[in-house]
């Protein structure tokens, strides 16, 4: 039948068709095979997936978090509705077990890419782009700005897709630390799929502002947004606080304003959260040991004066992280004691969705599907040991249990007291 179709109108079709049909559709014939396999049909397919909207009721999540039963990390993917329910259809196995000390930073997730990075219990260089529905991996090279020709140095990572170029890219801000603190201008290196390797650029970075490596960033709009600092001995406390962006398509940074309430806050407790087409900021009591947090909205994007403190969150038995917001309203966070619960902060009530990981281990976003990496990337074998494979006895799986929650703990609070002190100074 495709024989009386021509190319371009099949093309249309297939963009359109899910993404373990289109694995499947590659055996109906070499020309099949050839025009899914190219990277002219996949650029088309990432380009049109991305600008494509989820119909409103298949909606799905991707959630990530560290098992201590498992030791490793899990990937689900749910309904995004009150159910919360497993789509299991969608099997997601975790490659990668033994790679990192605990678990991996999720840098991003964007149009069906997950950035994963082994930096959050110590620095390793291992940066990796992986497509778990393909389940094929590509290792990124080695930055340039590196221990070995910096010295010690702190670094922030961004990723997201850049929809202009049809690529996805990661932008690498590198601060070399220095007796009085940190050497401003920063090092800025992007990694771009298409290309393969890193390359230093020369931009101007706002105003000397720095962004720590502890602060999540928000992918809203083809920009990575991240909450910053500087030092300004003209206001109070002497520094001041803003959001930092990256634009991934032209490759030049952004300040947005914060509202005044959020200014001269301490920089360690807040950061930035996608909120669909804008960008929302999270106020928390204080970084460790949350109990609160305010959640404030940009609700027209680029206007200051649309800046609204939206919710006033409060958990009895002490706040994880916020990690995204509900179709409904209602707000997906980790209370202390590391299980994800769906949190209503109109009436302040939470419904506990029986996934127990770490306070900080998890991971939401929109789920979203791509054929990312096809070509690129290396093909990796499915499937993950089961926890009776393991060796360890159960007092060992209780040392370590002790051992993934106290370094988050350590980590934490050895960065808020290196940045406190930088401040005070």
């Amino acid at each position: 039948m495709s024989d009386y179709i021509p190319q371009e109108v099949m093309t249309q079709i297939l963009i359109r068709v899910p993404v373990k049909s289109l694995l499947r559709l590659r055996c109906v014939s070499k020309s099949w095979n050839s025009l899914i396999s190219s990277a002219y049909f996949i650029s088309l397919y990432n380009h049109q997936a991305f600008l494509t909207k989820p119909s409103t009721p298949d909606d799905k999540l991707l959630v990530r978090h560290y098992s201590k039963d498992q030791k490793t990390e899990v990937y689900t993917v749910h309904y995004d509705n009150e159910a919360f329910a497993v789509e299991n259809g969608i099997k997601i196995g975790f490659p990668f077990r033994g790679l990192s000390r605990y678990y991996f930073r999720v840098v991003g997730f964007s149009n069906g890419l997950l950035c994963l990075s082994d930096d959050l219990f110590g620095y390793t260089n291992l940066i990796m782009f992986w497509n778990p529905l393909i389940r094929r991996k590509f290792t990124l090279p080695s930055p340039q700005a590196v221990f070995d020709k910096l010295g010690p140095f702190m670094f922030v990572l961004g990723f997201g897709f850049d929809v202009k170029n049809n690529d996805f890219k990661v932008v690498r801000i590198a601060y070399v630390q220095g007796s009085n603190g940190y050497n401003l201008p920063p090092k800025v290196e992007i990694f771009a799929l298409s290309v393969g390797n890193w390359r230093e650029i020369d931009v101007d970075v706002p105003e000397n502002w720095v962004v720590e490596y502890f602060w999540t960033q928000a992918f809203v709009r083809g920009k990575v947004h991240w909450t910053a600092y500087r030092m300004n001995m003209e206001r109070e406390n002497g520094k001041e606080n803003l959001i930092m962006l990256f634009d991934l398509s032209t490759e030049v940074f952004e300040e947005l304003l914060l509202p005044d309430a959020l200014v001269d806050e301490s920089p360690v407790d807040l950061c930035t959260l996608a909120c669909k087409d804008s960008v929302a900021v999270l106020h928390y009591d204080r970084r460790v040991w949350s109990g609160s947090c305010s959640i404030w909205l940009m609700q027209e994007y680029g206007n200051f004066k649309s800046w609204s403190n939206m919710y006033n969150v409060v958990c009895e038995g002490g706040l994880g992280i916020v990690l995204s917001f509900w179709k409904d309203g209602d707000i997906l966070l980790t209370e202390r004691n590391g299980e994800l619960v769906s949190h209503d902060p109109r009436t302040q009530k939470s419904k506990h969705l029986e996934i127990w990981g770490t306070k900080d281990s998890s991971f939401v976003d929109t789920y979203s599907e791509s054929l990312s990496l096809l070509i690129e990337g290396a093909k990796i074998l499915p499937g993950l040991p089961s926890v009776s494979e393991s060796d360890s006895s159960g007092e060992d799986n209780e040392r370590e249990d002790e051992g993934v929650e106290k370094h988050e703990l350590w980590i934490q609070s050895i960065m808020i007291q290196y940045l406190t002190a930088l401040l005070n100074h």
